[in-house]
């Protein structure tokens, strides 16, 4: 199935239940494989001005089916399943070189990407531009795999932060 016929627009949106639209904001979740934190992270760092408390709280309220999920809110997540998916064919071919501490490292266009093991099995990212930037670390990861996904979210948010503050 191809994005368009995925996320096509539906002519019968509004005769949509409520669980028909939690089960879609689950199965863009389940597909980005975040959690309502990750998400509400995310949201924050695209400019959420709510409380942190506040999105975390209407992201599970949705989740749970207590409130109908927010056209905003699923309109959101259909768009980072998007993203993750041409991040995936941009920088999924990448080649790591595993260092001598088990730590997985790459260079994609000025950054420097280190993906290092911590304990019981999560990885933290840590991406470094050549000028010596370096992006705030995601929360730890619990897989190899999710730590290459989030690096690749980390370094697009990074390079959209040095072209806006390039042009200042």
């Amino acid at each position: 199935m191809t994005d368009n016929e995925e996320f096509a627009p539906d002519d019968h949106a509004l005769e949509r239940t409520p669980e028909d639209l939690a089960e879609e904001f689950q199965k863009s979740l389940a597909e980005l494989n975040w959690s309502a934190v990750a998400l509400a992270d995310r949201m924050a760092s695209l400019g959420d001005y709510r409380p942190y408390k506040t999105i975390l709280r209407g992201i599970n309220r949705a989740l749970e089916g207590q409130v109908k999920v927010s056209g905003e809110l699923l309109a959101l997540t259909r768009q980072m399943v998007r993203f993750k998916r041409r991040l995936q064919r941009t920088y999924g071919p990448t080649v790591w070189t595993q260092l001598g501490d088990g730590s997985h490292t790459t260079k994609i266009e000025d950054f420097t990407i280190t993906l290092v093991p911590q304990s019981k099995g999560r990885w933290l990212v840590n991406l470094v531009h050549e000028t010596g930037y370096s992006p705030a670390w995601p929360r730890w990861q619990e897989s190899l795999d999710e730590a290459k996904n989030v690096a690749f979210f980390t370094l697009d948010n990074a390079q959209n932060w040095l072209l806006e503050h390039h042009e200042q």
